[in-house]
């Protein structure tokens, strides 16, 4: 029987809806994240960066062996998930979907980059003066970095032996921009952590 804490958080905002999560094999618990349960620091944190808290920290605060991150975005299509996700795992501590339409953070970078400059209103509400640029070349500037894999991190899996490895994503949204996509590709290649990738992509 294995444990595994679903996760999942919403800010500044109507909460859109609440996936009901079960299983008749492992021990499962949830946590879903809003204003209502975890009041903001107004003056401190914009609700896009405090999301990320639970999204990359909640092994801080919830003992689990494995961790399951779902933006509110995401619609459950099985209320019991748990075994197609063992599944995926391929006895791999991270799983993962890989991105929808690209295969690099130059291309989303640059993706970002081109939408402000047309200035569309849901990306200049998400990262207008992120510094995206910058991030791109400090990131392509590693010798030791190859730009060949972007994912979508709307979902994903993880077990609590590379909680560091999220620890350090979470830094780099700090340092960098939100714009988490961005810089997780590059966190996991410096850490040389093993992963397996879900069939398809996220609807």
């Amino acid at each position: 029987m294995a444990k595994f804490h679903f996760v999942s958080a919403h800010f500044g905002g109507n909460v859109p809806w609440r996936n009901q999560i079960s299983s008749q094999k492992h021990e499962i618990s949830v946590a879903y994240y809003d204003d209502s349960n975890t009041p903001s620091r107004h003056l401190a944190m914009h609700p896009r960066l405090k999301a990320k808290i639970p999204k990359m920290l909640e092994w801080k605060f919830v003992n689990s062996e494995w961790y399951v991150w779902m933006d509110s975005s995401i619609k459950l299509k099985d209320k019991d998930p748990v075994d197609k996700i063992i599944e995926a795992l391929k006895d791999k501590p991270i799983c993962l979907f890989r991105h929808s339409y690209g295969n690099s953070i130059e291309y989303e970078a640059k993706r970002v980059l081109s939408s402000l400059e047309m200035k569309s209103e849901y990306i200049q509400k998400r990262y207008q003066g992120e510094p995206i640029k910058e991030q791109l070349i400090h990131y392509l500037g590693d010798p030791t970095f190859t730009d060949n894999k972007l994912f979508g991190m709307t979902f994903f899996v993880y077990h609590k032996s590379v909680k560091k490895l999220f620890e350090d994503w979470f830094i780099e949204n700090l340092l960098w921009s939100i714009e988490d996509q961005i810089s997780f590709p590059y966190v996991l290649s410096k850490s040389g952590i093993e992963y397996s990738l879900f069939d398809g992509f996220i609807d």
